[in-house]
């Protein structure tokens, strides 16, 4: 069905169309529908210099183009209003905006086509987050602190994981985001309650295109948040909210198609991956700390990656073992291969993440970086294997360090790498010169 068709069918009166600014954040604009011709046209204007990471006042006039290729009715409203993507362009130019992360994720798959390595990516995220009943925080100068209400501080560890109800109280929560997500065209492989016994979930969607999985993520994490509005509930996907417990990731499953299949799936008897799989999994490996910079890119990512908790600290790849950064799925899949990138979370900007990533095995695959075997064993006991790195601030100088990797095929641009770094490097600063909570009660009686 055409969306004219769709509007005409749903008696539509608005139009929604979202965009997303540099992190990662959702925006809007919504009009009625007798402008949407027009609109759909033309775009219509936004001011670049107000969103965060796009561009400076001198050159801030630009354009959103809806992007028609998919569209839902808005469950939350009243109203009926017809939801889609839109694409940033440059005024008074026909060309896209290049550093609209939606953008580049579209060259990264362009260019996997071009090269004839694959025809897709596939994607299929897991996200982690917890469910309380109430958050209150509060930071300024002279005052600064937060305070967590959970239904689930009775919960023993051991039950946590796949718990049933009663240990799950927030089952009919997720069955109520799992319901909206499938109305709105996500897929939804399963829902659970995860190892975090204060009320830490999982929601897994199924294998999507890359772009239309990034998408995916953004409308997953909007509805979770929007339904908790609805069930009195606050959530939240950062990756360590509560000390000494566990994190929450956002890990990507990945799998390389061309012809309709699995190019990571091998025949060879005691191989589990393609030799394209291996050296897909070796560009990831050597661009691994710069990559961190666009999977993990706030301080709190690196309270999760080195805390424990299963934490996928360690720079190399394992058969089921979660310890690694990258997991072959021990589970049997036949023809389905795929590879787990477990270090990223949800704070990450989806479309440049998994474009950095392509770029990544691109570089893997021209260059035929092969990573060795995979480890076996107790990974983190193996000190000869590297780490990611330790802070926001060392990820951004590695990605400042190895950046070409992003550049070969113009899929990344020096300007928007330059403008990710300055953005990242200022968000770090300001929190790690900021006195905390934990530094009052250690020292400030000294």
């Amino acid at each position: 069905m055409n969306i004219k068709q769709f509007i005409k069918e749903t008696e539509a009166e608005f139009i929604d169309v979202k965009y997303v600014d540099l992190h990662g954040f959702l925006r809007h604009v919504t009009f009625p529908v007798e402008r949407f011709d027009a609109f759909s046209r033309n775009g219509f204007g936004i001011d670049g210099s107000s969103v965060p990471g796009f561009a400076s006042v001198e050159y801030s006039d630009m354009r959103v183009i809806p992007d028609t290729s998919r569209f839902f009715i808005d469950p939350f409203s009243d109203v009926p209003v017809v939801v889609m993507f839109g694409d940033v362009y440059l005024a008074g130019e026909d060309k896209p905006f290049p550093h609209y992360p939606r953008y580049v994720l579209k060259k990264a798959v362009s260019v996997l086509r071009k090269k004839g390595i694959g025809d897709e990516l596939l994607v299929l995220p897991e996200l982690e987050f917890y469910i309380f009943r109430n958050v209150y925080y509060q930071h300024d100068k002279f005052i600064s602190y937060y305070e967590i209400e959970t239904h689930e501080d009775f919960l023993a560890p051991e039950k946590s994981y796949h718990g049933d109800v009663p240990f799950d109280p927030y089952h009919e929560f997720r069955l109520f985001v799992a319901t909206i997500l499938r109305e709105i065209g996500i897929s939804v492989k399963y829902t659970h309650h995860e190892g975090g016994k204060f009320s830490q979930h999982e929601i897994e969607l199924d294998y999507s295109p890359a772009i239309e999985a990034a998408d995916n993520i953004l409308l997953s994490k909007l509805v979770i948040n929007r339904s908790a509005v609805d069930f009195d509930l606050r959530t939240t996907f950062m990756p360590k909210p509560i000390p000494n417990e566990a994190g929450s990731g956002l890990h990507l499953h990945m799998m390389l198609v061309k012809n309709g299949g699995s190019v990571f799936y091998t025949s060879k008897r005691n191989e589990i991956i393609s030799q394209i799989a291996r050296w897909f999994i070796g560009g990831i490996m050597k661009h691994a700390d710069a990559l961190t910079a666009f999977t993990n890119p706030g301080t709190n990512s690196f309270k999760r990656l080195f805390t424990g908790f299963e934490a996928p600290k360690k720079i190399t790849y394992s058969e089921a073992n979660r310890s690694a950064a990258i997991r072959i799925p021990g589970y049997q899949k036949g023809r389905n291969v795929d590879i787990e990138y477990r270090p990223p979370d949800a704070l990450m900007n989806p479309y440049l993440a998994v474009s950095a990533i392509i770029a990544a095995g691109i570089d893997g695959i021209v260059n035929r970086i092969d990573p060795g075997e995979p480890v076996k064993g107790n990974i983190d006991k193996i000190a000869s294997i590297p780490e990611l790195p330790s802070s926001l601030k060392e990820a951004l100088e590695s990605l400042d360090r190895d950046r070409g990797f992003l550049l070969s095929d113009g899929i990344f641009t020096e300007e928007l790498i330059d403008r990710w770094i300055e953005i990242k490097n200022r968000e770090y600063w300001e929190i790690s010169t900021t006195p905390s909570v934990a530094e009052f009660e250690k020292y400030f009686g000294r």
